[in-house]
């Protein structure tokens, strides 16, 4: 435990011996009565300035032990500050240290960041062309799979028109024989083709004769327009419609000034080979709508 304060020093001998050299000196000058020698009063001189030292030797001591206490003090105090200086110079020079390690993992991992941000916007550009590509080719292969569908759907419609064009001629060549049993079982025959084709969605329409020539919902054999005011004499082939598209016009025979264009011929060759065509509706739709699908 540190002192406060300087030990005290007992100063009534000090001051004893003051008071024995003074009454020394004043009964040398009591004794003396002749002529003062200069021996005499150096001696006298002496022994005051001895007394006055013997005097102030404690105030001295204590005044230089305190002076002491006080230097060691601060001493003390300047150690223990300079010590708290060095440990916050060691706080701070482990405190940098660890901000440059801080500032290197930070400088680290911003680059890693960095890179790995790179790295994921070249794989989201690679995936994505990826399936841009993939979607392209996807597209082009349904694309392709349509056409198909569309070409063989073509093909199919054709077929069927064809096989219903000889069926009505067949069944028109039944009438023209006059055998009606032979007719009803033809018509019968006919019936179920036209119904079983109608699930599919193609619809049969005919013209009747004495109408007047629509080249919207009509066309002759030769694929020629005839006149304004042209009035229909048989039908060679129904015109058809598939799912509400138009298929082929009617195929028909105009009646001539003499009188109505025989179809006897007619109904047997040109029914049978009735083109199907793609160019313009089978019954009467605007002109825009004669591209069938």
């Amino acid at each position: 435990m540190p002192i406060a304060e300087a030990p005290k020093l007992a100063k009534w001998p000090f001051l004893l011996g003051d008071a024995l050299v003074l009454a020394s000196v004043g009964t040398l000058i009591w004794k003396e009565t002749g002529h003062w020698t200069f021996a005499d009063t150096a001696l006298t001189c002496g022994l005051v300035a001895f007394g006055a030292v013997v005097a102030i030797l404690p105030f001295l001591r204590e005044h230089s032990a305190a002076v002491k206490l006080w230097e060691q003090t601060n001493l003390a105090e300047a150690a223990q500050q300079l010590d708290q200086l060095v440990t916050i110079a060691n706080q701070i020079s482990a405190a940098t240290t660890h901000w440059q390690s801080v500032q290197e993992t930070a400088a680290k991992t911003a680059s890693l960041a960095d890179e790995t941000g790179r790295r994921i916007a070249a794989e989201a550009k690679g995936l994505t062309e990826f399936f841009q590509r993939a979607d392209s080719q996807e597209k082009a292969a349904s694309r392709l799979e349509l056409e198909k569908l569309r070409r063989n759907e073509a093909e199919f419609l054709q077929i069927l028109v064809h096989l219903l064009d000889h069926v009505y001629a067949l069944f028109q060549a039944s009438i023209r024989s006059g055998q009606p049993q032979l007719t009803h079982q033809i018509g019968q025959f006919r019936s179920a083709c036209l119904d079983t084709v109608r699930r599919l969605g193609i619809v049969p329409h005919e013209a009747r004769p004495g109408e007047m020539f629509d080249p919207r919902a009509h066309q002759t054999p030769d694929g020629q327009e005839p006149a304004a005011g042209s009035v229909i004499a048989a039908t060679i082939a129904c015109g058809y419609t598939y799912q509400g598209q138009p298929v082929r016009r009617i195929l028909v025979a105009l009646a001539k000034e003499g009188g109505p264009e025989p179809v006897a011929a007619l109904g047997e060759t040109a029914a049978a080979d009735a083109p199907v065509t793609e160019e313009s509706p089978a019954v009467a739709l605007p002109p825009e709508s004669e591209q069938p699908t």
